[in-house]
């Protein structure tokens, strides 16, 4: 049988180890904890690469600049272009890049049942058709084309206004109202 200091001496080395082990697996987990934080939350804190959703349902990526959607919801669309349209207008395809300025760009489909709604919102939020304006359709066999834009203008005051957009809206035969909208700051 070992002497009694022999054995204190190894339950103290053993109980030094055990405090060792607790340690590191404490550090280990706490590192862990921290990471899924970040991961959870560096979005929207703006932390370059880590994506985000917004208050409307996009995903977005931060840069180092500002963040890109690449899908954007309706409800942002019509956030970030100042437009009601009708609930069932679908985004077919969208962008939003936001830096120092910003730029939107969305193709939507109406259903015959909210096409002239959406054509009322959309004079109401930039104005009147504007004649012989290049068209920013590509979509053949579409009627009733109307481009609202302020590309080439300036406002009544002769001050350029804050925002460019070019929107061009059709129907098609079925009664489908299309609507490519363009916005950016100037």
């Amino acid at each position: 049988m070992p002497a009694p200091s022999t054995t204190v001496r190894r339950r103290a080395k053993a109980r030094k180890a055990l405090r060792i082990a607790i340690f590191c697996v404490s550090l280990v987990l706490g590192v862990i904890l921290a990471l899924l934080v970040l991961a959870r939350f560096a979005g929207g804190w703006g932390i370059p690469y880590f994506s985000m959703t917004t208050e409307n349902g996009s995903r977005c990526v931060n840069t180092f600049t500002g963040f890109t959607c690449e899908s954007v919801t309706l409800g942002d669309v019509e956030l970030f272009g100042d437009v009601d349209l009708p609930d069932d207008t679908q985004v077919v395809r969208s962008r939003y890049v936001s830096t120092h300025d910003y730029a939107l760009q969305a193709a939507l489909e109406v259903p015959a049942a909210g096409a002239q709604d959406a054509l009322t919102a959309l004079q109401e939020s930039y104005g009147k058709c504007v004649k012989d304006h290049p068209n920013p359709l590509s979509e053949d066999g579409l009627t009733s084309l109307c481009i609202l834009a302020n590309d080439q203008e300036t406002t009544q005051t002769g001050i350029p206004d804050s925002r460019v957009y070019v929107v061009g809206t059709a129907l098609r035969a079925d009664g489908t109202r299309v609507v490519n909208l363009s916005v950016r700051s100037r």
